[in-house]
């Protein structure tokens, strides 16, 4: 591998360890377990072991969807506002598997702390809400898209990796 791409894959691996850090909500996609699909947002916290983190109303659609299939693609997207080009915002899409957390064990307790830390007192007060939980939704594959012709395949433990997307770019009737 030359330097210039190793160079190109480690500015990759920093977009995305950014996007982690400044993105605070994640669009959240979920499905029923009759195949309905529901597109949705929840405030998130991303954990050092790269697992994504909501806590989720019983009342939301996707609650029952996270609980009964075990299964979400999330994304984290750059603001508009600060992107240079609306149609290629930078972003991560991984698809995830969901897992509720247990209320009161060590990963709800250092969760919960987690997503406090990031939104603030807003979570203290839900915390004590009884009507929601706390879903790990741990990735396991996704795209990283950087720009126009800068998409990754992110893969690996908590997307640790990260490698060119095939395909040989955008093609032109042009």
């Amino acid at each position: 591998m030359s330097a210039e791409t190793v160079e190109e894959l480690e500015w990759a691996k920093e977009e995305l360890a950014k996007l982690r850090r400044t993105v605070r909500s994640c669009q959240l996609a979920t499905v029923s377990v009759r195949g309905k699909p529901l597109s949705s947002y929840a405030p998130v916290y991303v954990d050092a072991d790269g697992d994504f983190f909501v806590y989720v109303s019983a009342m939301a659609k996707h609650y029952v969807h996270l609980k009964k299939s075990g299964c979400a693609s999330v994304s984290l997207i750059e603001d508009e506002s600060l992107a240079e080009e609306l149609f290629a915002r930078k972003r991560v899409t991984a698809e995830c598997v969901a897992t509720l957390v247990p209320r009161d064990s060590e990963e709800w307790i250092q969760g919960m702390e987690g997503l406090e830390r990031r939104h603030g007192e807003t979570v203290g007060f839900l915390r004590g809400l009884l009507d929601f939980d706390l879903f790990r939704l741990s990735p396991t594959e996704g795209r990283l898209v950087l720009g126009f012709g800068k998409a990754y395949r992110v893969f690996g433990h908590g997307l640790s990796e990260v490698a060119y997307l095939g395909g040989g770019g955008h093609k032109s009737s042009k």
